[in-house]
């Protein structure tokens, strides 16, 4: 009994002395517990950057990107997965996994023969395209990258929104086509603009410069939620600020002392999504001495010459009128006696047609401007002499010569 009492206190003691670490590996062990617990062992993050919201018209290709950072270099251990999460479901669905150059699409996932490879590892894109999306590929959509010993975080989210027609609509831009302004003063380059859409916190506006001789463009300014950016690098620096109001749809900016090298052209370019704008505004600046400013813009010198010639063809038109109209009242007064017959002159009551020319030599003078009518009355004193309607006109009066 002692005996294998005794030998089994040297198996317990042998079974304790098996799970005791080396003399010689404690402290190796000890030095990594510590490293690690200092930091020592680098796990960074990949950082992937994609859209919060993207829509897509039934029935095209939708291409979800996804493009990411990371401080390694990419290596053939990197890969990338895709999952989709439909709309109402609570856990999402592997669709898609790519790594050493290899697409592996899912075959049992709603997007069979549909799905493909769209990115550039090389160029830290991991996008895919889905064809022909439908309603039911509503949804959010993740991307996860991992390069080792980077790994991502937190994977990249896409809402799909698959809509029947994507309405993009144009903002309607309006700039002045050329503006004077002095050498040395302020410049306001003013640019309005409308749009459909209420202005969101997405609104931006974006102003560029082609100096004279130039072929292309330079962004010098740009105005998003509030604030402004205006170019370092440009020939505008520190002389450049905003001049609008986006409420008031003002996308207007001001140039302090303006130098002759300020000589262009102007784009005013604004975006207030979905409303996006077609054309930029264009404004070409003139930079003069004061002397060689214009005395009036030629918009006013075309409206102040159309104002005369509406002027001159309506005194025209109105002396024409007063013309005819005297022509007219000329005309009457010649033909017609009926108001010279009615007059209300008293005459003398005729006794006898012997006294007709009697008659005649007490008719007032004033009845004479007419027709002489009396000076052609029968005078040979015949039975129908008394038949004269002094009511009627001459033509139709009872008139005889001898």
């Amino acid at each position: 009994m002692g005996a294998r009492g005794g030998g089994s206190r040297k198996m317990a003691a042998g079974g304790s002395a098996g799970w005791r670490v080396a003399p010689g590996r404690a402290p190796a062990l000890m030095l990594a517990a510590a490293a690690a617990a200092l930091g020592f062992l680098r796990v960074s993050a990949v950082e992937v950057k994609t859209p919060e919201e993207l829509f897509v018209e039934n029935g095209t290709e939708a291409r979800l990107p996804c493009p990411f950072s990371s401080s390694e270099v990419i290596s053939s251990a990197t890969s990338v997965s895709w999952s989709f999460q439909p709309e109402g479901a609570m856990t999402p669905i592997p669709f898609f996994y790519y790594s050493q150059g290899n697409a592996y699409p899912g075959k049992d996932t709603p997007f069979k023969n549909r799905i493909s490879w769209a990115g550039d590892l090389n160029k830290k894109d991991a996008s895919v395209s889905i064809a022909n999306v439908q309603f039911r590929d509503n949804g959010t959509y993740f991307c996860d990258v991992k390069n080792p010993p980077d790994i991502v975080v937190k994977p990249g989210e896409i809402r799909l929104r698959v809509v029947q027609r994507v309405r993009v609509s144009a903002l309607d831009v309006k700039t002045p086509e050329e503006l004077f302004v002095e050498n040395g003063t302020e410049a306001r380059l003013p640019c309005t603009f409308s749009s459909r859409d209420v202005i969101s916190s997405a609104a931006s506006i974006s102003w560029s410069f082609q100096p004279e001789g130039a072929t292309t463009p330079i962004s010098f300014f740009y105005y998003s939620q509030g604030n402004a950016y205006p170019g370092k690098d440009t020939p505008f620096k520190n002389r450049i600020s905003w001049a609008g109001d986006l409420n008031k749809k003002d996308a207007s900016v001001s140039i302090a002392n303006v130098q002759f090298r300020d000589n262009g052209t102007y784009f005013c370019d604004v975006k207030n999504p979905p409303d996006i704008v077609v054309k930029p505004g264009e404004i070409r600046l003139r930079v003069v001495q004061r002397d060689n400013l214009p005395a009036f813009p030629t918009g006013m010198v075309v409206a102040i010459a159309i104002g005369v010639t509406l002027v001159v063809l309506l005194l025209i038109a109105i002396i024409v009128c007063v013309v005819r109209k005297k022509n007219s009242k000329k005309h009457y007064s010649g033909c017609s006696t009926s108001e010279s017959l009615m007059s209300p002159v008293k005459q003398a009551p005729r006794k006898s047609p012997s006294d007709t020319e009697g008659l005649v030599n007490h008719v007032p003078a004033r009845l004479h401007q007419g027709p002489v009518i009396y000076a052609q009355l029968d005078h040979s004193g015949g039975q129908h002499s008394d038949k004269i309607n002094k009511s009627e006109s001459v033509v139709y009066a009872d008139i005889r010569k001898n």
